[in-house]
């Protein structure tokens, strides 16, 4: 049994690491509705059960029957209990988040169509929704930069994008261009 405790403690605790790193908004799943059974739900059920259940396994001389009749009871009111805070707290405060459409473009790459100079600005081309978008564009630093330099994208604000050049980000942080 001491087993199944810890193999149910670690995949509680990977699923956790799961659900930290992909979070629990998907996409075309009701909206604001939030299923009983998500990952951060199966995640503290199944950390609790382990964390429970281990000591008394082997620590009592309790069976195992009522090891898992108490580890699970324990585990399924973790789950309820998280699955509350989901309900009550994560998925509210989810749901009142404002996008800031500026940035919604953000770190996104693109081209130089038309060489950007500080008084005239000038034009890019990138690809979003599988479409290419062509705006005009200035540069962040107001330097230059000619057609056909690869850009990241900052944000674009009136219709005009601030963008900087891949070779600068790049450098910055540290990687071969």
């Amino acid at each position: 049994m001491t087993t199944a405790a810890l193999v149910a403690l670690v995949a509680g605790l990977a699923a956790g690491v799961v659900s930290m790193v992909g979070g629990i908004d998907q996409p075309g799943r009701g909206g604001a509705r939030v299923r009983y059974l998500n990952v951060p739900t199966f995640a503290v059920a199944a950390t609790v059960f382990g964390i429970v259940a281990y000591p008394i396994a082997k620590y009592t001389s309790l069976g195992t029957t009522a090891t898992i009749l108490i580890a699970g009871a324990a585990g399924v009111a973790a789950g309820f209990a998280m699955f509350g805070v989901i309900a009550a707290w994560a998925v509210p405060s989810a749901a009142k988040e404002v996008v800031d459409e500026r940035y919604t473009q953000q770190g996104q790459f693109g081209r130089i169509t038309r060489a950007i100079d500080a008084a005239d600005g000038g034009e890019i081309e990138f690809s979003a929704d599988g479409k290419v978008q062509r705006v005009a564009a200035r540069s962040l630093d107001d330097a230059p930069i000619e057609v056909g330099t690869e850009i990241v994208i900052e944000r674009i604000e009136g219709g005009v994008a601030f963008v900087e050049r891949w070779t600068k980000i790049a450098r910055q942080l540290e990687l071969p261009t």
